[in-house]
């Protein structure tokens, strides 16, 4: 029986036959394999293009050293397309290169790097941003990413970006000549029932979110819903709060709440925001001058089944002391807020939670209501500092949880820099719909070719294309 030459058995993925062979005619590993390509190609070239049982570093190793000549630019382009070779293969090639095909690659590092990402090589990806960084200065490479890639491609960007310094989230928001960046690509890219790039946009969420809240980087148990809250569509947040809904399940009724409050505030017309009449009415705001807890607490309550002017006449002649109406009771309230004064406390607590009740549209407060969380959007933030003093036991009773994502994020969200915010919210302009099309970009600034071509790399000695 004739036995199979080194180009049969590398196509049938025998490396040990492969490895018998080299050392019986390792001359072998330098003869010319015929294929439809104008170049010439060599056992290597065959053996690094393997997708089912990729060729072992061992096996590698041998090949490179019987025929050093044949690791060229090809080499690293096949090893590009192929998602299956291994990290270590990609560290043999380039570390068995010679000083010119060395430099060859290392000039056209974001190239291959691209090819990678268009062939879903997260290994090959990850190893081109570690060995060459410099890469992920230009947004290009993340914007493919979201564009063509996985969530891990995605991932490892940003986290390098992130460690590299390369800008705010890792390079998330370096735009292109579109003026668009990764997150801009990453939601026009959304469909619902594609889970490559939900996830994709999921991750570009997270980095985002964390560098608005000056996270050093995305928590791994921070929810998704919260990521998106204020950064996406509506189309999309509804959709998110559809595929997520376990999150808000799973959290205590001071992280849902924190979640209903920073949705109203995101999506509600600002006309919502304004104060409820009955705190520029003069009998709450003098029962607060007072110090009335029972006549405040009857008032708001009160109010709630009727309009403040048809309250009783025994309640108005009740109100005949002279007041200065341009505050409402609830600045009243605050003014009079004393730390040691436990009726000034209740009173001002009362007026939080039921001025938040009407913001949100609901009834009354619900009784584990947090009073800072109420209070969030009510006052400055500077003030905020008073009112968390005032009600630190409950921050204490809540931090049971030690995260507090939601908590912490809708207070962050209010009062975040304001530019930043409005640069971000701008997005939630894009008219989307779950079965958006996919961005295509007009200008591809890195022509991806097939295996085996060089005609778009450039030779760095060279100074021009190939």
């Amino acid at each position: 029986m004739t036995s199979l030459s080194l180009s049969s058995l590398i196509e049938k993925s025998d490396w040990r036959g492969v490895d018998q062979r080299l050392k019986s005619k390792p001359e072998e590993a330098s003869i010319v394999v015929p294929t439809n390509f104008k170049g010439t190609t060599y056992a290597l070239h065959r053996a690094i293009c393997v997708k089912t049982n990729p060729i072992p570093r061992k096996i590698l190793l041998v090949l490179v050293h019987q025929f050093p000549s044949a690791l060229d630019l090809n080499v690293f382009i096949g090893a590009c397309e192929n998602p299956q070779l291994s990290n270590g293969s990609m560290e043999i090639l380039l570390d068995r290169s010679n000083n010119e095909i060395y430099q060859t690659v290392q000039c056209n590092a974001q190239i291959l790097a691209s090819k990678a990402v268009q062939n879903k090589n997260v290994h090959t990806v990850h190893f081109f941003i570690e060995r060459f960084p410099n890469i992920l200065n230009d947004e290009i490479l993340l914007i493919h990413a979201c564009k063509c890639g996985t969530p891990e491609i995605v991932e490892k960007i940003l986290a390098a970006g992130l460690r590299y310094k390369v800008g705010k989230a890792g390079g998330l928001f370096r735009k292109n000549y579109h003026k668009e960046d990764a997150l801009d690509v990453a939601i026009k890219c959304y469909d619902e029932k594609d889970d490559n790039s939900r996830y994709i946009l999921v991750t570009c969420l997270q980095y985002a979110n964390a560098a608005k809240i000056k996270m050093e980087a995305p928590h791994p148990d921070y929810p998704v819903i919260l990521a998106a809250l204020g950064l996406v569509p509506p189309q999309i947040f509804r959709s998110f709060l559809k595929l997520y809904r376990n999150e808000i399940t799973d959290m205590i009724p001071a992280e849902r709440y924190a979640i209903l409050k920073g949705i109203k505030i995101k999506m509600k017309d600002r006309n919502d925001h304004m104060m409820p009449y009955i705190f520029k009415s003069r009998i709450l705001i003098n029962a607060c001058r007072n110090r009335d807890l029972e006549l405040v607490h009857r008032l708001l309550n009160e109010s709630i089944h009727k309009a403040c002017e048809d309250f009783s006449e025994e309640l108005i002649e009740a109100s005949n002391t002279k007041t200065d109406i341009t505050k409402n009771a609830l600045d009243v309230a605050l003014e009079l807020l004393d730390g040691k004064n436990r009726t000034s406390r209740k009173i001002l607590k009362i007026c939080i939670q039921y001025a938040n009740a009407a913001k949100l549209g609901i009834k009354s407060p619900p009784s584990n209501y947090p009073t800072i969380l109420a209070a969030v959007g009510f006052f400055p933030e500077r003030t905020m500092h008073k009112i968390v003093k005032a009600y630190q036991y409950e921050v204490v009773e809540m931090c049971e949880n030690k995260n507090m994502f939601a908590f912490k994020r809708v207070i962050k969200m209010v009062y975040e820099d304001v530019k930043y915010a409005i640069r971000l919210d701008s997005r939630c302009l894009y008219p989307l719909s779950t079965n958006a099309r996919r961005l295509r970009l007009k200008r591809n600034p890195y022509p991806l070719q097939t295996i085996l071509s060089e005609r778009y790399l450039v030779n760095e000695e060279e100074g021009k294309e190939a």
